[in-house]
């Protein structure tokens, strides 16, 4: 039972380490993985959901630079920093 519970939960992607003037998310990766361009993420505490749009830094442990579907609000911004992000399962066909 538990381990199904487990595989249903999304993969960690990162933690949001800042909020840029123009919106973007900065996250640094948990760990090194098949990291690209669109890959898709979502905050699910707050349900903010987005798509990597940069991957640079250290192969190891790099930092991802995320667009949100909307910009947060100053407010949302303050709440996000340090809160983790999670890779979404992309739904089949």
């Amino acid at each position: 039972m538990a381990r199904d519970l487990a595989s249903q939960a999304p993969p960690a992607t990162g933690t949001i380490l800042a909020v840029t003037p123009t919106g973007l998310l900065t996250v640094r990766a948990s760990a090194p993985a098949d990291w690209s361009e669109g890959t898709p993420v979502r905050e699910p505490r707050t349900n903010l959901s987005g798509v990597v749009v940069r991957v640079f830094g250290p192969v190891a442990q790099p930092y991802l630079s995320v667009r949100p579907r909307r910009t947060p609000t100053p407010a949302e911004g303050l709440r996000l920093v340090g809160a983790t992000l999670a890779r979404e399962r992309r739904r089949a066909p």
